[in-house]
């Protein structure tokens, strides 16, 4: 029972690193979708200009999009080829894309296809001109600011790494044995853990409000 606090505060640590790796795995995933928005846009442009139609277009990128995003238009074309609705495949696109600058974009080729697109080339030329200026000022403003994050990496992991060196002498890891060590582990654990989360959430850019975001999502 005397290593029981340790025992959690290990455990604990473990847990916390696998967790950050998967949000920023998925962090980094959706933020390539998002990267990729203007090439995706270019290559509707250029099937629309073949003589395509938007949903051909669409469809096609699962071969010809970009790597990242070609798995989700995969499932669009798909439901397409198996008799599925144009509208409910876009909406599950931008359930997965979750960008108010993708919702922008499906919302355009859904109003194309229900009324007609005889300006779908000109607008969507100006959103891609829009989204690649966006996105190289947010470039730049993560940039200037990603140390806020590298930051709180720092801080969380510092502590915990002055924690072992202390725990290789003898005096400090009795002391850490005891009832009264073991409550400043937990506290400091659970105060690490708080002022970390906090500092990411400082740290993040406020997103744009999507507006046109899916049913789903929004129920």
């Amino acid at each position: 029972m005397q290593n029981f606090a340790i025992y959690i505060v290990i455990l604990s640590m473990l847990l916390f690193i696998v967790v950050i790796m998967n949000l920023q795995k998925f962090e980094k995933i959706q933020l390539q979708k998002e990267e990729s928005l203007p090439e995706i846009i270019d290559q509707i442009i250029s099937g629309l200009q073949a003589g395509m139609s938007i949903s051909e277009t669409v469809a096609s990128l699962a071969k010809n999009g970009p790597l990242i995003t070609r798995e989700d238009f995969k499932i669009f074309e798909i439901n397409l080829k198996n008799g599925g609705n144009f509208q409910s495949g876009i909406e599950e696109l931008k359930v997965n894309f979750r960008s108010a600058q993708a919702d922008q974009l499906f919302e355009t080729l859904i109003y194309s296809t229900k009324f007609g697109g005889r300006n779908i080339i000109k607008i969507l030329h100006e959103l891609s001109e829009f989204v690649a200026s966006d996105q190289s000022l947010k470039a730049e403003i993560t940039t200037r600011y990603g140390w806020v994050k590298n930051s709180a990496a720092l801080a969380a992991i510092a502590p915990w790494l002055l924690f072992l060196i202390l725990r290789t002498q003898e005096n400090a890891r009795t002391a850490y044995e005891q009832p009264i060590g073991q409550s400043l582990m937990i506290v400091g654990l659970i105060t690490t853990l708080i002022a970390y989360f906090w500092m990411r959430r400082i740290a993040q850019l406020p997103r744009t409000t999507r507006i046109f975001q899916s049913h789903e999502e929004s129920e």
